[in-house]
C-alpha cells in the first residue's frame, strides 16, 4: 500500500469517521479547521472532494476570521503550538464557536498546553475526542515525504541546531508510526545520521512501551545525508518530472501547490498537476515524453478531426475538439503537456544546456566523472573547460554559472585554492549567487566525508565512487540511451547494494541495538501487522487516544518495507530511482524515501541565496483551499 493511501485511510478511517460517530446525535457533517502547516500536509494526499464525501462542509484556516457556527461540530487538526492553542481558545472565550469539538494534533501536546485546554470553561465540555496522528511530514507522491524544512541545509551542517535536529528526529519518529515501523533496523552514514538513529531509536522505544501491539512492519530504516551525493541536487536531470520542478517552478508552475497556470487568449487558468497523463509521463525522458504526447495528438487528430489532419495546426485541432464535451478532459490534458514541454525547451535553450555550448555534457562530465566514451576524464580538462566557458560567456546567468561552480567543487576533492579562487574571479556571480555559494560551502556537505578522506589522500580527483564509475560506463555505451543521462544518483546504487545484502558495513554501519535483527531476509520474515499509528493508552479522559483503528486489506501486502531519510533534502531523481529498484524487488516488498525537504536545484540555490524577512521561504507551508481534483 503506498504511503499516500496509508495516510488518507488514517486521516479517513481513524481520525475524521471516529470524530463523527463520538458526536453522540446522528450529526453526520462537521466543519474541519486547520493551521497552515496542517493544511499542507493534507493537501499533500487529500483532495476536498475526499472529505466533502465523509461530511466535511468546509475547510477552514485556523489563523483566519471565522463565522461562528454554534450548531454545527468542528474536527481541529493542528500542530501542538501555543499560537495554535490561543487561537482554539479565542474560538470559546465568551461564546461558543461550534456545539461540539474534536480536537486531533499531529504530534504529542505539551503538558502545559493540555492544561489550558482543560481549564477553559467553555471549550472542556464540548471536547467529545482527542486524539494524536503521526501526520506532521508532506506526501509526496506514493513513496515519498519530506518535512517542509528547506532551511535544514544550513540549519544542521555543519553544526545542528539543536532545536531543529530534535524536530527532524520526532517528525521521522513520526512516519516510522504512520508506517507501523516501531523496531526498524538502523543502518546510518555519518556522525550526524547517527545521532538522528539513536534518537529515533530512543523514541521509538518509548512509545512502543506504551502501545499495546506486539509486532512491528518489518523494516530497514537507513540514514543519511545529503554529502552522500550533492550533485544529484545540481546537476540537470532531464526526465520529464524533474523538469517540470527544476525549469518551470516559479514561472508556470507553483510547486508548492501542484499547480500550472495557462495563459491564452489573455486569460489565464489554473490547473493541478495530477492527471492520468502526468503519472504516465513523469518518469519519462523529456524526448520520449514529447514523442508520445505527440503520437496522442495525432491519435486524436485522426479520430475526431473532419478534415485533411496535415492541413490542420495542432492548436487549431485541439480548440475544434474542446467543443466535443466528450473530448475536453483529454484534450485539456494534452494541450497542458504540450505547452509545459514547449516551455522547457525554451529555458533549456536560454541557459544554452544545449546548443550551441553544450553545457549538458559538461555537466554530465563533472556529475559522472565518466565522458560520453565511456572514459574517465581528466580534471584538468574539465576545469579549463568550465573556466574557459565562465571567462568567454558573460551573457550566462548568474545561477547557471552557480550552479556549474557548486556541480564542480561537490564533484572534485582536493580543489586548489588557487584554482577555486580562479574559478570564482571569472565567473563574476550576482552579489546573491556569491553569498549562496559561501553558505554552500559553509555546510562542508561538498567536502569529502572524514570516512572517505584516505581514498583521496592527495593530489586533485574525482569523487565518484568505483560502483558508480561502472554504471556511468555502461550508461555511456548503451546503445539509444540520451547523452545527457548518463549520471545517475548515487542512491540508487546504495538501494540495490542493500537490497542484495552488499552494503558496506564500513561504510553504513548498523544502529548497534539493532545488530541482532540485520538483515533484509530475517527481517522479512517477521509477521506483518495492518498499518497504521500505534495505540497510544488513554492515561485519562484528556489524554491521546487510539489512533490505530482497523485499516485492513492491502496493507497486509507489504511483507517488507526499505525507509531512506535524506537529512538535507532528497531530489526527485532519487524518487524516480527508488521507484526503479522497486520494481526488480520481490513482490511485497516497498521503498520509501524522504528526507527534510524535497530538493530541486532551483529550490536549494533559493534557499542558500540571502533573504529577508519579507521573502517567501521556499517550500513554505501557504495557504488557501484544499485543490479539488477535477
Amino acid at each position: 500500500m503506498s504511503l499516500r493511501r496509508t495516510c488518507r485511510e488514517l486521516v479517513l478511517e481513524v481520525i475524521l469517521r471516529r470524530a463523527l460517530k463520538a458526536g453522540g446525535d446522528g450529526l453526520d457533517r462537521l466543519q474541519m479547521v486547520v493551521d497552515a502547516a496542517a493544511l499542507r500536509v493534507l493537501n499533500s494526499f487529500l483532495r476536498m472532494a475526499d472529505l466533502h464525501s465523509e461530511g466535511v462542509t468546509s475547510v477552514e484556516l485556523l489563523e483566519e476570521s471565522r463565522e461562528p457556527l454554534p450548531g454545527l461540530d468542528a474536527l481541529y487538526f493542528l500542530r501542538p503550538q501555543a499560537s495554535s492553542i490561543e487561537r482554539v481558545l479565542a474560538d470559546f472565550k465568551t461564546a461558543p464557536q461550534h456545539r461540539q469539538v474534536h480536537l486531533c494534533f499531529s504530534q504529542p501536546l505539551d503538558s502545559a498546553l493540555l492544561s489550558k485546554l482543560v481549564e477553559a470553561p467553555v471549550l472542556a465540555p464540548r471536547v467529545k475526542s482527542f486524539v494524536e496522528a503521526p501526520l506532521s511530514f508532506v506526501v509526496v507522491q506514493d513513496r515519498g515525504f519530506h518535512f517542509d524544512t528547506p532551511e535544514a541545509i544550513t540549519g544542521l551542517f555543519p553544526v545542528p541546531d539543536l532545536q531543529l535536529l530534535s524536530d527532524t528526529v520526532q517528525k521521522l519518529v513520526d512516519v516510522c508510526r504512520c508506517l507501523q515501523a516501531t523496531s526498524p533496523v538502523i543502518r546510518f552514514q555519518s556522525e550526524l545520521c547517527q545521532d538522528v538513529a539513536e534518537r529515533v531509536q530512543r523514541e521509538l522505544g518509548m512509545q512502543k512501551s506504551l502501545t499495546t501491539q506486539s509486532h512491528s512492519q518489518p523494516c530497514q530504516l537507513l540514514i543519511l545525508d545529503r554529502s552522500i551525493d550533492m550533485a544529484a541536487a545540481l546537476v540537470h536531470e532531464y526526465s520529464y518530472e524533474a523538469c517540470v520542478f527544476d525549469l518551470l517552478d516559479g514561472n508556470m508552475l507553483d510547486a508548492d501547490r501542484n499547480i500550472v497556470t495557462l495563459n491564452s487568449g489573455g486569460h489565464s487558468k489554473e490547473v493541478l498537476l495530477a492527471d492520468p497523463l502526468w503519472e504516465e509521463l513523469k518518469y519519462m525522458h523529456l524526448e520520449a515524453a514529447r514523442e508520445l504526447v505527440e503520437v496522442k495528438v495525432d491519435e486524436v487528430k485522426r479520430q475526431n478531426v473532419q478534415q485533411d489532419a496535415t492541413a490542420i495546426s495542432t492548436r487549431a485541432m485541439l480548440d475544434q475538439l474542446r467543443a466535443a464535451p466528450e473530448m475536453r478532459d483529454a484534450v485539456d490534458r494534452m494541450a497542458l503537456h504540450l505547452a509545459m514541454i514547449t516551455q522547457i525547451h525554451s529555458r533549456l535553450n536560454t541557459e544554452q544546456i544545449l546548443e550551441p555550448l553544450h553545457l549538458g555534457l559538461l555537466e554530465q562530465d563533472i556529475a559522472c566523472g565518466i565522458d560520453r566514451s565511456g572514459k574517465d576524464v581528466k580534471i584538468t580538462n574539465l576545469q579549463t573547460t568550465l573556466q574557459r566557458i565562465l571567462t568567454d560567456r558573460p551573457e550566462l546567468s548568474s545561477e547557471m554559472k552557480l550552479r556549474l561552480l557548486m556541480l564542480f567543487f561537490a564533484c572534485v576533492a582536493n580543489v586548489p585554492e588557487a584554482s577555486r579562487s580562479k574559478l570564482l574571479d571569472v565567473a563574476q556571480l550576482g552579489a546573491d549567487d556569491q553569498q549562496a555559494l559561501m553558505n554552500m560551502l559553509r555546510t562542508r556537505l561538498m567536502e569529502v566525508p572524514e570516512s572517505q578522506r584516505h581514498k583521496h589522500a592527495s593530489g586533485c580527483s574525482h569523487r565518484v565512487t568505483k560502483q558508480q564509475a561502472a554504471r556511468f560506463k555502461k550508461n555511456a555505451l548503451a546503445e539509444g540511451r540520451f547523452e545527457l543521462s548518463r549520471f545517475e544518483p548515487r542512491l540508487k546504487d546504495i538501494l540495490e547494494q542493500l537490497v542484495e545484502d552488499r552494503l558496506s558495513l564500513e561504510e553504513f554501519p548498523v544502529l548497534q541495538s539493532t545488530a541482532d535483527d540485520f538483515g533484509l531476509r530475517e527481517a522479512g520474515t517477521a509477521t506483518a501487522e495492518p498499518l497504521g499509528a500505534p495505540v497510544i493508552q488513554a492515561k485519562d479522559d484528556w489524554s491521546f487516544a487510539t489512533v490505530s483503528g482497523t485499516l485492513e486489506s492491502e496493507h497486509a501486502q507489504v511483507s517488507h518495507r526499505i525507509l531512506v531519510f535524506v537529512i538535507g533534502g532528497f531530489t526527485l531523481s532519487e524518487l524516480r530511482a527508488a521507484a526503479e529498484v522497486e520494481q526488480k524487488m520481490p513482490r511485497g516488498t516497498e521503498v520509501i524515501i524522504g528526507g527534510t525537504s524535497l530538493l530541486t536545484p532551483k529550490r536549494l540555490i533559493r534557499t542558500l541565496r540571502p533573504h529577508s524577512d519579507a521573502d517567501p521561504v521556499p517550500g513554505g507551508s501557504g495557504s488557501g483551499e484544499m485543490p479539488d481534483l477535477t
